[in-house]
């Protein structure tokens, strides 16, 4: 893993080396192995290298090729290293004293800019051709990297992270209103906006071709919903999902260190532990599996259909693998606001999940402390391996195929309820004027505004479009007939690229491979019949996984509650919440965009039961939680400015 940046003078001048050196100076954290720069004519390239495969012994970048063609700097890992070196006629021993930049660098060479389509791994680079002085910046088709650029009077600047740019003079270090008021009202992020005024970033799956004052964009590759994969039988998808599931659970395990997995009470991140475990066995080699779980003795309740403690799941997958060394994550000791900074200033950004954040932080922390250089994570899962299949129902119910559909509704009964079964087969066919008024009745909008913490102003004039968008956004994801959309919409709208990149700090790279591009494409590909057969959701991974995961994950009636004593951990850090509120009411960048009234009331009316209702969990979880984030993000932008 790697941070990278560089500074083009369009005037054909040398970029000042001053510039050049604070730049490499704010990303040196992100990789503190090595930091090299390269200068010549009118680019100054730089990189900062976190050594976590065996191959990045051999990295030295920035890389110029024998002949001084150009200049490639990358950040990430290719996944598919022996089939591009066929491609390149490379043989084995060559390719085994080959970086991955070197393998990059060839594909440019070749391919100019076709290459990123010959590439498939996680990745953001960028590639300076001297003799026309034209610059490609690239980011993989799954955005697992991030990279932002800002184009200004005379120059053209690029970056991991908006802070290497910011030390240019030149780039302003605002925030972005607009953006940022999207983010409040839970809009996925889309779109080369950033939250930093004309800061943008390189989309996923797109090339950025820069050329004097031109600019040109491409989107060399985008899910594609509309593709099937048909199959002669059952056991033929079975046995293709094997395969792709096996293969991207392997290219997440080359790494020059220890190995952890994120592991809960679920299917997913079970799958990729147990998956992973099974592989590294072969090598002789362990794997580390983190649970966060409640404190000891803690009895507090969990919203319906959920339970609070994933320990014993978590315990009885990890207790089938002799090379697993299970490690419970009780608490974060640090306070939850200290967290929120550190992830903030890391990632140039805030963190929307914040509750959610304490757990993760810790497990990072623990991971670090272990020498850990990989942590595997599930994320996608939900999208992917482990999609229940139940808009099978509206597909039947939508082609008319009374009978069949009867009898999926039939066999669902046994652990769903009727009304639900019947709104996912009849709601997505409503007429759009009914789908949003049943919305309306049924308190999905009401919902969505107690979960942000957006200041009323914002609800009128020009900015009510981030409203609108942002309830059209979750008003249409259940009325899409084809769940391939849905699911290719969800996953293009997520953002793991920052998250990622934070890790570094600690020495660490995440992985998910429930997030492979060749995994998505084909749990996207499939017929919705082999996700729910009989009533039994999951089919397909349950068919997989039968043998390998226990009884308490294959068999569980609620899903697991992440956090389940967020509240205990918040009431503690109450005296410093307050404190936290009061320095953002007197901050007016804070007052213009957040409903601070209402944050405040919701201390000041801290509840003393009742935690597991929705109307409390969406009011202090999300809501609450998610304008502390967004506030503490403005004032750490700010702050810098005076």
């Amino acid at each position: 893993m790697s941070a990278i940046a560089g500074l083009i003078r369009l005037d054909g001048t040398a970029p000042d080396r001053a510039t050049l050196q604070r730049m490499q100076a704010v990303l040196a954290p992100y990789g503190a192995d090595a930091q090299r720069q390269w200068r010549e004519g009118p680019a100054g390239l730089l990189h900062c290298l976190l050594r976590i495969t065996p191959e990045d012994s051999l990295d030295q970048q920035p890389r110029l090729d024998p002949e001084r063609r150009c200049v490639v700097l990358f950040d990430g890992r290719l996944d598919n290293r022996r089939e591009l070196a066929a491609e390149l006629g490379l043989g084995s021993a060559e390719l085994a004293l080959l970086a991955d930049v070197d393998l990059v660098q060839r594909a440019c060479l070749r391919w100019v800019d076709a290459a990123p389509e010959h590439l498939l791994g996680s990745f953001a680079y960028a590639c300076w051709w001297p003799a026309q002085r034209r610059l490609e910046l690239v980011r993989d088709a799954m955005g697992g990297r991030p990279l932002v650029w800002f184009q200004g009077r005379g120059f053209f600047a690029f970056a991991s992270l908006p802070k290497g740019l910011f030390c240019i003079p030149g780039v302003p270090r605002e925030i972005c209103q607009a953006s940022l008021a999207e983010r409040l009202a839970q809009l996925p992020m889309s779109g080369a906006q950033t939250l930093f005024k004309d800061i943008r970033r390189v989309e996923r799956g797109q090339l950025l071709s820069v050329q004097g004052e031109r600019l040109e964009c491409r989107q060399y590759y985008r899910l594609d919903p509309r593709r099937e994969l048909r199959l002669g039988s059952d056991d033929e998808y079975l046995e293709a999902f094997s395969e792709v599931l096996e293969r991207s659970v392997a290219s997440c395990l080359r790494a020059a260190g220890p190995l952890a997995s994120q592991l809960s009470s679920g299917f997913d991140s079970g799958t990729v532990t147990a998956l992973a475990a099974r592989q590294l066995a072969r090598s002789g080699q362990r794997l580390t599996a983190f649970t966060a779980v409640p404190r000891e003795g803690f009895a507090g309740p969990a919203p319906k259909g959920q339970h609070a403690d994933e320990g014993p799941g978590a315990r009885a997958v990890a207790a089938r693998f002799a090379n697993i060394d299970h490690v419970l994550i009780r608490a974060n000791p640090r306070a939850p606001l200290d967290v929120l900074r550190t992830l903030t200033e890391a990632m140039d950004c805030m963190p929307m999940y914040a509750v959610n954040s304490l757990w993760l932080d810790a497990i990072e922390a623990d991971a670090q402390r272990r020498g850990v250089r990989v942590l595997l994570n599930a994320n996608a899962g939900n999208m992917t391996i482990s999609h229940t299949g139940l808009a099978y129902l509206a597909e039947l119910f939508g082609k008319r195929r009374w009978r069949d559909w009867w009898r999926e509704l039939a066999a669902c009964r046994r652990r769903h309820p009727l009304a639900r079964l019947l709104r996912l087969s009849v709601e997505p066919h409503l007429p759009l004027p009914l789908w949003r008024l049943q919305a309306r009745l049924s308190g999905t909008q009401l919902h969505l505004e107690k979960r942000s913490a957006l200041h009323s102003r914002w609800r009128q004039g020009t900015h009510l479009e981030a409203r609108a968008k942002a309830l059209d956004w979750f008003l249409e994801r259940p009325r899409w007939k084809d769940s391939r959309q849905m699911r290719a919409a969800v996953l293009n709208r997520g953002n793991a690229a920052e998250p990622a990149i934070a890790a570094n700090l600690r020495g660490l790279e995440l992985r998910d491979p429930t997030a492979d591009r060749r995994l998505v494409e084909f749990c996207l590909s499939i017929p919705e019949d082999q996700y729910l057969r009989d009533g039994q959701t999951r089919w397909l991974l349950r068919r997989l996984v039968g043998e390998l995961l226990p009884p308490e994950v294959l068999n569980a009636r609620s899903r697991g509650y992440q956090a389940a004593d967020w509240y205990e951990t918040l009431g503690a850090a109450l005296p410093e919440l307050r404190e936290e509120m009061q320095r953002l009411t007197s901050h007016a960048g804070a007052a213009d965009m957040l409903d601070l009234q209402g944050m405040s009331a919701s201390l000041e009316n801290w509840p003393a039961a009742g935690w597991e209702r929705q109307a409390v969990t969406e009011e202090y979880r999300a809501r609450l939680m998610r304008g502390l984030a967004v506030g503490g993000f403005i004032r750490y932008v700010e702050s810098d400015n005076r």
